[in-house]
């Protein structure tokens, strides 16, 4: 049945600040997912007793299926509750792949800084300097205000997806192939936010002119420079920066919940996110990603410092954390105190959640599908943030602070979980 622009524009408001994955429209809702299945295989470790009942939580919550790991100092745990696809139904398993959205972003960054280390760009290297006729207006905009979102770019995202005021509209403007160049025409036709350097506006137009330079300036697709570059180096071997419809199996399928109408997104062309949000991973290469970076593997020290340096306060970014380049900063609940780093995704049907401690020696990183539309208390991302939390808190050496535990819960809750591709 379709939805009432009215209806549908209401579910979207605030959750569409950018975007990415088709939707088609089952005849029938599909029937929840079995919140009482917990897959877990330990490593090294044994399964913490608190994390099981916290991923089954983000199921219970309205999640259909949830995908983790968890790294202490070595010790290895990965989990997995509910359905990774309903009917036929298929348990989620640790292994699953998932759109990482946005948490591609911290992968785009880190290509740009290898081109600062490498001494071919500069943070204040420009768009004119790489692609002079890209936009001819704000050639001027740097490599640093690109990656810390702080441009004035409108993002073209938001307006792509404003478009789609019914289900089968929308399917059709997100399941189209697009060239990164037609991405950033849409955005070339709104109003600059405001003038380079003066602000913050989280923009994922920001992450595709990045993409459009590296290609230029290495020569190679973001795909192949992504697997010469961080993937192979980082031992991410179950990863894909993928321009087609599909990834492999197992994977979390994508579904969303409209309401109590659960509909399947699995159509989408990741073309509409790349290099802001089109990696396809697993929480086991997200939690590599995050050791090579912080050892030293990717980046040289100090630019992983400079990365994970705070360019935007939390109270500035409207998002409820600090932002340097490609990377949040959360405080650690731990009582020993320090930061995590890292970056949320979210897709049209999934949410990813991956960070680590400075050192790199606790990771962790969880994705759920199932997203939920229309109800502002997002109680599965909610409990998604829980699981979080929990993790950290239970890898604390000297124990968790109570305190710590709040501010770190309350950082994560504040960061709007309505952004797509975010």
């Amino acid at each position: 049945m379709m939805r009432s622009t009215k209806t549908l524009a209401s579910l979207l408001a605030g959750v569409l600040l950018a975007s990415g994955a088709a939707l088609s429209t089952p005849a029938n809702a599909e029937p929840p997912a079995n919140p009482t299945h917990v897959a877990d295989q330990s490593d090294t470790a044994p399964v913490p007793a608190t994390l099981r009942p916290e991923l089954r939580r983000v199921v219970r919550a309205g999640a259909v299926g949830v995908s983790a790991q968890v790294v202490d100092r070595g010790e290895v745990w990965r989990g997995a509750a509910g359905a990774a696809r309903l009917r036929p139904n298929r348990p989620a398993v640790p292994s699953a792949h998932f759109r990482a959205a946005s948490v591609t972003k911290t992968l785009t960054a880190v290509l740009a800084l290898q081109q600062v280390q490498r001494g071919r760009w500069t943070m204040d290297t420009t768009i004119g300097d790489v692609l002079p006729g890209l936009w001819p207006a704000r050639s001027d905009v740097t490599v640093a205000q690109l990656l810390s979102h702080r441009s004035g770019a409108p993002d073209y995202l938001s307006v792509l997806t404003s478009r789609g005021t019914t289900v089968p509209k929308l399917l059709r403007i997100i399941s189209n192939r697009r060239t990164d160049r037609a991405l950033v025409r849409v955005a070339k036709r709104q109003d600059w936010l405001f003038e380079p350097g003066t602000g913050f506006s989280y923009s994922n137009t920001n992450y595709v002119i990045i993409g459009l330079m590296l290609r230029r300036a290495t020569g190679f697709s973001l795909p192949k420079l992504a697997q010469r570059r961080i993937f192979a180096p980082a031992r991410m071997t179950r990863s894909s920066w993928p321009f087609a419809k599909g990834f492999p199996a197992p994977k979390l399928r994508e579904y969303a919940a409209f309401g109590k109408r659960r509909i399947d997104l699995s159509t989408f062309s990741p073309t509409m996110f790349s290099a802001a949000g089109a990696l396809v991973t697993t929480a086991r290469d997200l939690n590599r990603f995050q050791r090579s970076l912080s050892r030293g593997d990717l980046l040289a020290p100090r630019l992983v410092r400079l990365m994970r340096s705070v360019v935007t306060p939390a109270e500035e970014t409207g998002l409820g954390v600090a932002y340097g380049y490609g990377s949040y900063r959360l405080p650690d609940p731990c009582r020993n105190g320090g930061s995590l780093h890292g970056h949320d995704g979210a897709s049209f049907g999934t949410q990813t959640l991956s960070f680590t401690s400075g050192n790199g020696r606790r990771r962790v990183t969880v994705a759920m599908t199932g997203r939920q539309y229309g109800n502002p208390e997002q109680p599965a991302f909610a409990a998604l943030n829980e699981f979080l939390v929990a993790a950290f808190a239970s890898s604390c050496r000297l124990g968790p602070d109570q305190d710590g535990e709040r501010g770190l819960l309350d950082s994560v809750d504040r960061v709007v979980p309505g952004f797509v591709a975010r």
